[in-house]
């Protein structure tokens, strides 16, 4: 059972653990982008009952909020292509994976905003 064992963690240590912590520190930052999209859309949309630095517009601080949300999914996604590049896979799974971020991030902002409750 011991060898087992070391044999896995071998093969976790030197396969699988960069990519694992790659792949989550992803996950973690479409998340974190997609929230603050999801609440900069929800101040433009509906006006709090709270004062936002005094005279700025709700709906003018709301889209920045989305506008900042967007610039971090988009250097998120830019990281994510530049380090495909260096990798040795095939261009069409690239294309693939790309394709999947992009979709993935929109979905999760639509989800995001169903369970605010409208």
């Amino acid at each position: 059972m011991n060898t087992y064992k070391r044999k896995w963690h071998s093969f976790y240590t030197g396969h699988l653990e960069e990519s694992v912590h790659a792949v989550f520190g992803y996950v973690e930052r479409i998340i974190v982008g997609t929230l603050v999209v999801s609440a900069g859309t929800h101040i433009s949309t509906n006006e709090p009952a709270i004062m936002l630095f005094g005279y700025l517009r709700h709906g003018l601080v709301g889209r920045g909020i989305e506008l900042f949300g967007i610039v971090l999914l988009a250097l998120n996604f830019l990281d994510g292509l530049y380090r495909l590049s260096k990798s040795e896979w095939h261009t069409v799974l690239q294309i693939v994976m790309a394709v999947c971020y992009v979709a993935l991030s929109v979905r999760l902002v639509q989800l995001i905003l169903a369970f605010r409750g409208e």
